[in-house]
């Protein structure tokens, strides 16, 4: 354990990720402590704090507001819940009467198994998307999982193969929100006919620059569908196998929610991460809401024309 006045951290893995106690965000923290917190993350990619002291929505949307511009949801559909704030995205299992989701609606499954591939929110954005935070508003029974899931990207990419390394180091990827959701939910009539190239998409790279801590990352989001320069299917079978090397055991954290009032912040230009499904889908309520901020770094707009942010550039 290391300490750093006014909290400590305790690293939870022996790649990334810490947890941090002794820090209260139910008033502003002073800017020095502030950019502790944020260098930790930097280091770190994932930040867990345990009863954070949010009171609610507009706590969490203020303090997400000191890691920069944060982002406001363009889907607002009448099967969702109807928040008080736009930049409060809906990550519960609850409909928009507060009732829990079952098999039934189907817009709400599809986004679940969605969520449950390994991701980087954002990726599919002209813009990507820098920090989130998740927040535990209301948990289901312990022993009924919904854990979440994080992948040490950096740490995964340093460990492959110089000659892996040369193979991949210009590569550009194209991301699409709809090939994460058909790859999810290959029989769902909501995506089954649609053409992944026919909506919207993004280009990254493949491999970005972490430009905090000089380090890069494996950029293999589910949401990325192929590889320019390369037959669909080839390309497809690198980012499987790339993407298969970055969610080995030794480099994921589990964390296990315990308690409301906890968060979650990871650096989505670090690290990757995937929601999992437990038993209580469909029988307990589990209330838990995201914010997501911009990324401002040299590559957070990918090779993305900048004025297609204006009409793209929000997240699901």
């Amino acid at each position: 354990m290391g300490s750093l006045s006014p909290f400590q951290v305790t690293p939870v893995h022996p790649s990334f990720a810490c947890e941090v106690t002794g820090i209260d965000l139910s008033k502003p923290l002073p800017d020095a402590t502030f950019r502790q917190l944020r260098d930790i993350l930097h280091q770190y990619g994932v930040v867990v704090v345990r009863d954070s002291g949010l009171p609610g929505d507009k706590e969490h949307v203020d303090f997400s507001a000191l890691f920069g511009e944060v982002e406001k949801s363009k889907y607002r559909s009448p099967h969702m819940r109807t928040l008080p704030y736009q930049e409060i995205f809906d990550i519960s299992n609850l409909d928009h009467e507060g009732e829990v989701v079952t098999n039934s609606n189907e817009k709400r499954t599809t986004a679940i198994r969605g969520n449950a591939l390994w991701h980087a929110d954002g990726s599919f954005n002209p813009r990507r998307t820098y920090v989130s935070i998740l927040r535990a508003v209301e948990l289901p029974p312990k022993e009924t999982g919904g854990h979440t899931e994080y992948a040490d990207a950096r740490q995964a990419y340093e460990d492959l193969p110089d000659d892996m390394k040369e193979k991949i180091k210009d590569k550009v990827v194209v991301h699409s929100f709809v090939h994460n959701r058909k790859t999810a939910n290959p029989d769902s009539p909501l995506f089954k006919h649609l053409n992944v190239l026919d909506e919207p998409t993004s280009r990254h790279k493949l491999v970005t620059l972490h430009e905090p801590s000089g380090r890069q990352m494996l950029y293999v989001t589910s949401y990325a569908h192929h590889i320019e320069g390369m037959p669909v299917e080839e390309g497809q079978a690198l980012l499987d196998e790339l993407r298969k090397h970055s969610a080995q055991p030794k480099y994921v954290f589990e964390h296990h929610w315990q308690n409301p009032g906890d968060i979650a912040i990871w650096d989505n230009t670090a690290v990757l991460h995937r929601a999992t499904i437990g038993s209580y889908e469909g029988k307990h309520r589990r209330d838990m809401r995201r914010t997501c901020v911009h990324d401002s770094s040299r590559d957070a707009y990918g090779l993305n024309d900048r004025e297609l942010f204006r009409t793209q550039g929000a997240s699901s």
